[in-house]
């Protein structure tokens, strides 16, 4: 009889640093830089949601202010990608305790699109995914997203993930009326190592 996995290690997430961006908590004060992609149409296209207004943006943030622990499942941080030379937000990663017990986290990302093709989202979500490893012990790092969705697909396969399924019609988007599909890409701790670090 094998030991069962470890519970993932539990943490308040703090500030996150790269060479060119600092990942913090997203507040209030944020409104206008959130509001200013999830707005856009492009960004939405694969989200699960429609674009919000600013009220609805303002309520979200409202909701989520403070929130910076992740031990339990269920448990979500959401980080405002800045860039350290100006403070500009550039977009969020977000942290999901998928399976505590299991020790599995989920990422997740949002850009504004003006500030796609310089990296920025995969030294983001590459230090993301060096918290979930290193700090938070995962043994499994995973990411949900819609298949059609390209530049994220190629993020993940960056981040040294493998896609593992082509769930079909799994997610009733209320705000659209349908079903929608989903992929799933995921890594193992074991695979990690560094393997995203470089490219």
């Amino acid at each position: 009889m094998t030991d069962p996995p470890p519970h993932l290690t539990g943490a308040d997430v703090g500030v996150l640093t790269t060479e060119r961006l600092r990942l913090r908590l997203l507040t209030p004060d944020d409104l206008d830089a959130v509001h200013g992609y999830l707005s856009r149409p492009d960004v939405c296209r694969y989200l699960l949601h429609e674009p919000r207004t600013r009220e609805q943006v303002a309520e979200r943030l409202a909701e989520v202010a403070g929130r910076n622990a992740l031990r339990d499942t269920g448990d979500t941080v959401r980080l405002a990608v800045v860039r350290t030379e100006n403070e500009l937000v550039l977009g969020q990663i977000v942290i999901v305790v998928e399976q505590a017990g299991q020790s599995c986290v989920e990422l997740g990302w949002i850009f504004h699109p003006d500030h796609g093709g310089r990296g920025y989202a995969t030294e983001a979500a590459r230090a993301a995914l060096a918290y979930a490893f290193e700090t938070l012990t995962a043994h499994r790092v995973t990411a949900s997203l819609h298949p059609d969705n390209e530049p994220s697909a190629r993020l993940c396969r960056r981040l040294g993930m493998r896609q593992e399924a082509h769930h079909v019609d799994n997610w009733w988007i209320p705000d659209r009326g349908q079903w929608e599909d989903t992929a799933v890409f995921a890594i193992l701790r074991r695979d990690w190592s560094g393997l995203g670090q470089s490219e």
